[in-house]
Formats: C-alpha cells, sequence, structure tokens
C-alpha cells in the first residue's frame, strides 16, 4: 500500500508566502487541510487559485489563541492517515528535502511518535539565513533550529495551551519531551516568518509575527 499523508495549515494574511507553500508539497499530500482565520489580504483567493481536489479548504472566520489551538484538534479529528504533517502558511519545502522527510516517516519504527528536523530560517531572501550557531531549541539529544513537523496520527493525540505555547501530547505528555519515542531526520524546510511580506505593516498585525520579525538582526549566513 502506497504511503499516505496528510497536511494541516492554518493560515491568516500569508499572501506572498501561501501558494509557494502549498505547491512546494501538493505533489506529496493526499489530502491538505488549509483553514483560513479571517484574512484580509489575497491569501483565501490565491489558495482557491490552486484547482486540486486535493485541498480542502475551509473559512474559519477570527480566532484567538485559544481557538487556533481548538482549530489543531480538529484538524487531528479530520486526519485519516497514519501520519500527518504539520504545515504553515510561510513554510516551503525543497522537493529532495520533504522526499527525505516522507521516506523517514514510512521507515519509523511503530514506537515512533514523531519526527524531528531542523529548519533554515530565512533573511532578507531565501538563499540567506540564520546560523546554526543561532539556534536556540533542545529536543530531546539535538539543538540548533529545530521543529516537530511530521506526526504519527495516534488515538489520544491532542493539543494543549493556547497559541503560541501550543503542545502536541500524547498519553499525558508533549512529544518533545519523549525523546525515546522521537526520531531525527537531518533534512529541513525554508521558514520565511522572517521576510517581509505585500502590505508588511498590516501583516504585523497577525499573533506574534512582529515578535518574530524582530529577530531577523540576527547576522545571515550566505
Amino acid at each position: 500500500m502506497a504511503f499516505k499523508l496528510t497536511s494541516h495549515t492554518l493560515v491568516k494574511n500569508e499572501e506572498v508566502w501561501i501558494k509557494p507553500a502549498l505547491e512546494s508539497v501538493i505533489n506529496f499530500i493526499d489530502t491538505l487541510l488549509v483553514w483560513d482565520t479571517a484574512s484580509t489580504d489575497k491569501t483565501v483567493s490565491l489558495i482557491k487559485s490552486i484547482k486540486s481536489p486535493k485541498i480542502k479548504f475551509r473559512q474559519s472566520g477570527p480566532v484567538d489563541r485559544e481557538g487556533l489551538v481548538n482549530l489543531r484538534n480538529e484538524q487531528i479529528k479530520a486526519t485519516k492517515t497514519d501520519w500527518f504533517l504539520l504545515l504553515d502558511g510561510d513554510e516551503i519545502w525543497p522537493e529532495e528535502n520533504l522526499r527525505q522527510l516522507i521516506q523517514t516517516m514510512a521507515k519509523a519504527q511503530p514506537e515512533t511518535l514523531a519526527l524531528v528536523n531542523r529548519t533554515r530560517n530565512c533573511l532578507g531572501d531565501l538563499n540567506h539565513y540564520l546560523p546554526e550557531t543561532k539556534g536556540r531549541y533542545h529536543i530531546g539529544p539535538w539543538s540548533g533550529h529545530l521543529n516537530i513537523r511530521a506526526i504519527r496520527n495516534l488515538p489520544g493525540l491532542t493539543v494543549v495551551g493556547s497559541y503560541p505555547n501550543e503542545a502536541y501530547v500524547y498519553q499525558g505528555k508533549k512529544l518533545q519531551d519523549q525523546p525515546e519515542r522521537l526520531e531525527f531526520c537531518d533534512t529541513w524546510y525554508y521558514h520565511t516568518t522572517h521576510l517581509k511580506r505585500t502590505g508588511f505593516w498590516h501583516s504585523l498585525r497577525v499573533v506574534d509575527r512582529l515578535k518574530k520579525y524582530k529577530l531577523s538582526t540576527f547576522k545571515v549566513c550566505p
């Protein structure tokens, strides 16, 4: 049986990056749950311009921090595949990198809950990014610019907390607190959250975007 995969996307005001983000994964994903939370730019029209039955689009209306977590739990309930991929509207996967991540999912040990992978945090453009030494995340034995994007869809998996401090929890413990049940996949995606958007200052009204943009004062790597 072919490996099947769902992606989860919650988005607001990502008109510059949402189409490249979705198109970077669409050939490898069976179902893309793409839910908009009251965008006021061209995000919705750009999503609708991608003519694919794989995209299950929904306009959820405005939500607060707790509401975003509720939507993530709804996306878990709507997922019928064994694994799902978290894809924000400002994340772009190079083809070979996504292939590597999916292959690791398909071959993961039965006890594996999720995969840890790297991020390439872009500054200025896609060719410049924060150096790995600036990565402050620690998940189990791994450190650097890290994230969990591939998660096994297990009964009882849930999301708790409020954005941006929500956490995926299984059997009462956060996934990142169960390193013995995580696998590391040494691949990365482009994270464009520090790059300017069309209608930039307007876009900063999205929850916590200004805080993220201020991080862009770091030295970049070519």
